[in-house]
C-alpha cells in the first residue's frame, strides 16, 4: 500500500497547488519551488501535485508522481523526483496561470527591450541566456517568458539549469551570479529570435515577418490550448512593434555576440 504524505499548499501567479510529498524530496526542492510562490493560500487547490514510492522486486526505490491522481512518470532516484516535481509544478502553473501567458523560452534585456528565445528543453536555450549574459544583457529567464496583458515580458526569476541529454540539470553553483540585486522590471518585447544549434553551418540570421514571429512564440505557448483567443491576443499585441529573426547558430559565446551587434544595428 502506498503511504499519504502530509499536504503542502503553494500558491503562485494566481494558482493554487497542494503538494502531497515525501519529506526528503520536500526538503530537497528549492525555495520557491516556483519564482514568485509563497506558501499556504485560501479555497481549493486547482491542481494536486503527489509522489508515490513503491519497491521494485530487488528493493531499488520508485517514486511515481501524480497530478491529480494521474501518473505522470516514475522516477528511480530521489534526485531524479526531484527535479521531477520542480518541473511539474512550475508546468502546472504556467499551464493554468491566468492573468500571464507563459511560452517555453529563454530571456534576456538589451537596451530597455527583451529579446526573447523560445524553444522546448534541450534546446540550448539555457546555454544561449548564458552566454548573452556573460556579453552583457540582463538576465531574465532560461525557462519561460511570461506575456502581460500589455504584451511586456516579466523576469521568470529562478536559477538558470542546464540540462544533458539524460534529462537531469547539472547544478552549477557559479550561475547564482545571474540572480544578484532585485528582478529587472516587466519590459517590452523587442525581438524574438528562433535558433537552432547547427555548428556545422551556422548562418546569419534571416528576418522574419510579425505573422512569422507570431507563430515562433505560439508553437511554443503553454496555455494555447486551454486560452487560445487570449495567447493569440497577448502574444500578438507584444510582436506588433518587435522583430523576428531565425538563424541556425554555431557556439553560443560567438553566436550572442553576433546577436547582440545585429541588434545594436536594427
Amino acid at each position: 500500500m502506498f503511504k499519504e504524505f502530509d499536504a503542502t499548499r503553494i500558491g503562485a501567479w494566481g494558482v493554487r497547488i497542494e503538494l502531497r510529498l515525501p519529506p526528503d524530496i520536500l526538503a530537497d526542492l528549492p525555495q520557491p519551488i516556483v519564482p514568485g510562490a509563497e506558501f499556504g493560500g485560501q479555497g481549493p487547490p486547482d491542481a494536486v501535485l503527489s509522489v508515490r514510492v513503491n519497491y521494485s522486486d530487488s528493493g531499488q526505490p520508485l517514486y511515481e508522481v501524480l497530478e491529480n491522481g494521474a501518473v505522470l512518470g516514475t522516477e528511480v532516484s530521489l534526485q531524479a523526483a526531484v527535479w521531477a516535481v520542480e518541473s511539474w509544478t512550475q508546468l502546472t502553473v504556467a499551464t493554468l496561470a491566468k492573468e500571464l501567458v507563459f511560452v517555453h523560452a529563454g530571456v534576456v534585456g538589451w537596451r530597455n527591450k527583451a529579446i526573447v528565445i523560445p524553444g522546448r528543453s534541450l534546446s540550448g536555450k539555457s546555454t544561449l541566456v548564458l552566454a548573452l549574459v556573460k556579453a552583457g544583457a540582463d538576465y531574465y529567464s532560461d525557462e519561460y517568458a511570461m506575456f502581460d496583458s500589455e504584451g511586456r515580458v516579466h523576469p521568470y526569476w529562478r536559477l538558470p539549469k542546464l540540462k544533458a541529454a539524460s534529462g537531469q540539470k547539472a547544478a552549477d553553483s557559479s550561475l547564482g551570479g545571474v540572480l544578484s540585486g532585485p528582478p529587472p522590471r516587466p519590459t517590452p518585447l523587442g525581438s524574438v529570435l528562433i535558433c537552432r544549434y547547427k555548428p556545422e553551418e551556422p548562418r546569419q540570421p534571416r528576418r522574419l515577418t510579425c505573422g512569422e514571429t507570431l507563430l515562433g512564440l505560439l508553437d511554443n505557448t503553454v496555455p494555447l490550448r486551454l486560452r487560445p483567443e487570449q495567447a493569440v491576443r497577448t502574444l500578438s499585441r507584444a510582436v506588433a512593434n518587435a522583430q523576428g529573426f531565425e538563424a541556425a547558430r554555431g557556439e553560443a559565446e560567438v553566436f550572442a555576440r553576433q546577436v547582440l551587434s545585429l541588434f545594436d544595428r536594427t
